[in-house]
């Protein structure tokens, strides 16, 4: 669905109240918000203002009349979201009291919080009802793309906490309650029943509560809100009583209230209406994918950014042209000079590996220590009943062979020389006299 311009149309019982937003780059703009009569002439009247915009909205949504409305909230458990659609013609036979050819269907869903089960917003109103009211508008040259009841289209706006909303209205009183991602219950009250008053109100959102309080839970009700086209003082007074709340009119959505110019009216539903993208399943009517002509002032812009998008291309050409060749030219005689010194460059690269290697060199010759300096310290170390018939060095390892009266002390004492490290293998031979042939390894400090 787009987004960029809409237009919501919302009935009420004597008026009907049109937001037409414009959304851009450049930011929302409110274009016209303007409460209508409902009357015979509204459906020209409102084509000729939607034509003196010279802006065909993207989108139009249609909240029909609330006493048209049939709401309806089930609970399923989770597992029948799979049979759903099947379901929802079933209970449409039980909870809609209309034919199936004389009856238009929209519906919502949403997962209770624990996924146990499955919240279903079955929402219809007479065909003929809704395709007269599209017919008169259309006529008119008003486009319709879908028709909602407002209540359930604002859900997703409402529903964060547990919310009820009042809106009070010439000939009706809705009551609204959200929670949980959904509309989860509503009821319209005339104004001409026996006994109406804001206390039979109080009495039916109280009613409402207690009917719900599975999922409310015992906090209840988080928030109150109102609207509507009539104002309803005392009402709201005996709400804040009975609930213990503060009672708030309905908020215009953020980027809508700041668009508002000071000579447009506040209508907050409406401009609500214009902001939220319904469920597709809630549309009562079929989606025509209407393509939208392109405004005259688009057109202008468009025309306008394509030129300047060309000044501004010729504009870097001749800026960067020039530096940009003499860029390529000094690249050229780097690679010619890299060529010509190639030779020269190998061997700087290769004088530059040998002393490295002589570095390391030197760094291994301050290492270790020398053969003699070994065979001296080993000829002090060893007692002088032992003596030497063979002797290996690797660079790693010492190896020493010979005969000794005592072998068994040799390890350590050849252990405690400074450049030895660990003792690898001590072994002693066949006895020849008083000597023992004998064979020690050991590794070197590095």
């Amino acid at each position: 669905m787009s987004a960029k311009t809409t237009m919501c149309i919302l009935f009420g019982d004597q008026t009907v109240d049109v937001a037409f937003v414009d959304r851009s780059m450049l930011g929302t703009q409110v274009r016209f918000v303007e409460r209508f009569p409902r009357n015979e002439q509204l459906f020209e009247t409102l084509a000729e203002r939607m034509k003196a915009e010279e802006k065909t909205p993207a989108r139009v949504t249609l909240c029909i009349p609330r006493n048209t409305v049939i709401q309806r909230t089930l609970h399923y458990p989770a597992a029948a979201r799979d049979e759903l659609e099947n379901m929802i013609r079933f209970e449409a036979v039980r909870h809609i009291p209309l034919p199936e050819e004389e009856r238009l269907m929209g519906w919502s869903t949403a997962d209770s919080p624990d996924g146990q089960q499955v919240v279903l917003n079955l929402t219809a109103a007479r065909r003929a009802d809704v395709r007269d009211l599209i017919d008169q508008f259309e006529q008119a040259g008003v486009p319709i793309d879908e028709a909602v009841a407002f209540s359930s289209a604002v859900s997703s706006t409402l529903s964060d906490i547990p919310t009820m909303l009042v809106l009070a209205d010439a000939e009706h009183m809705e009551l609204c309650l959200y929670g949980e991602d959904i509309l989860q219950d509503s009821q319209l009250l005339s104004r001409s029943m026996p006994g109406f008053g804001p206390q039979r109100v109080v009495t039916a959102a109280r009613q409402m509560a207690a009917k719900n309080k599975s999922w409310l839970g015992d906090e209840g009700i988080s928030r109150i809100l109102t609207g509507g086209a009539e104002s309803a003082e005392e009402l709201e007074m005996e709400l804040a009583t009975a609930f213990g709340l503060h009672v708030q009119p309905l908020e215009i959505p953020e980027a809508e209230a700041t668009a508002l110019r000071d000579d447009q009216e506040p209508l907050a539903e409406v401009l609500l209406g214009a902001s939220v993208v319904p469920e597709v399943t809630l549309n009562l009517i079929e989606d025509k994918k209407r393509k939208v002509p392109i405004s005259r002032r688009t057109l202008v812009i468009s025309a306008l950014c394509i030129l300047l998008g060309v000044e501004l291309a010729a504009a870097y050409a001749l800026k960067s042209g020039s530096p940009w060749l003499q860029r390529k030219r000094v690249a050229q005689e780097i690679q010619e000079m890299n060529r010509a010194t190639a030779d020269i460059q190998e061997m700087r690269t290769q004088n530059w590996i040998f002393r490295k290697q002589l570095i390391q060199l030197e760094r291994v010759c301050e290492s270790r220590t020398s053969t003699m300096e070994m065979l001296s310290a080993l000829s002090e170390a060893l007692p002088e009943d032992t003596y030497l018939n063979g002797f290996s060095y690797d660079g790693e390892q010492l190896t020493l062979k010979g005969n000794s009266k005592e072998p068994d002390k040799l390890p350590e004492l050849v252990m405690a020389l400074p450049f030895v490290d660990t003792l690898n293998t001590s072994d002693i031979g066949r006895k020849e006299g008083d000597y023992h042939e004998f064979e020690l390894s050991v590794s070197l400090r590095r």
